[in-house]
């Protein structure tokens, strides 16, 4: 595909996922948040993908992977992307009833990683697939803590993905990460929380 053909169908491609996520989802995550006030969402603004990174990552699965333009929007996970923050007493059943909602609401369950027994990034990040249009979209559950950890060291995250594994500031920016997330706690039982995995 020529570059100017392959923009424009990334372009139709990323007003088509900003619709899916103005008109379907977002209403529906209020909705699923209205039904809890002891959590809620945070991060909203940062709801959607910004432009730039989402041509860039078709752009790597097109490139590098092999793919069609339209199986690379399929692939990315975070086009969409939502966080719900809980209190530490109320996380772990606070995960589940909002793991529950979202199954009520018809979406699919495509994924769920716990990164709580890691050392540099702690949470749960799940992703979703909404039936029909197929559009996936991830949901991140955090404590204030852990979100704080994750948002602090988002600048050292992003220089990870770019630089090459045997650069000498990678160590550091692990140690970095391994030294914020060691200050965050564990909720009660959230390392009992299941994986799993969906074709």
């Amino acid at each position: 595909m020529e570059a100017a053909n392959r923009q424009y169908a990334i372009d139709q491609g990323y007003e088509r996922i900003r619709e899916i996520e103005e008109k379907t989802l977002t209403p529906a995550m209020r909705r699923i948040e209205a039904e809890d006030p002891e959590r809620h969402l945070a991060g909203l603004k940062n709801r959607l993908k910004g432009k730039d990174r989402l041509t860039e990552k078709v752009n790597e699965a097109v490139d590098e992977r092999g793919r069609n333009v339209y199986e690379a929007l399929g692939m990315i996970k975070d086009a969409i992307r939502y966080t719900f923050c809980y209190p530490d007493d109320r996380y772990t059943e606070g995960v589940y009833a909002d793991c529950q909602r979202l199954d009520q609401w018809g979406f699919e369950r495509v994924d769920r990683i716990s990164s709580w027994p890691a050392e540099e990034y702690k949470g749960i990040n799940t992703r979703w697939r909404i039936p029909g249009s197929g559009q996936l979209f991830e949901v991140q559950f955090h404590t204030q803590a852990s979100l704080d950890a994750k948002e602090e060291t988002h600048w050292a995250y992003e220089q990870l993905r770019t630089l090459p594994e045997d650069d000498v500031k990678v160590g550091e920016l692990h140690a970095y990460q391994r030294q914020r997330g060691s200050k965050v706690s564990i909720p009660s039982d959230a390392l009992g929380i299941p994986g799993y995995k969906f074709r």
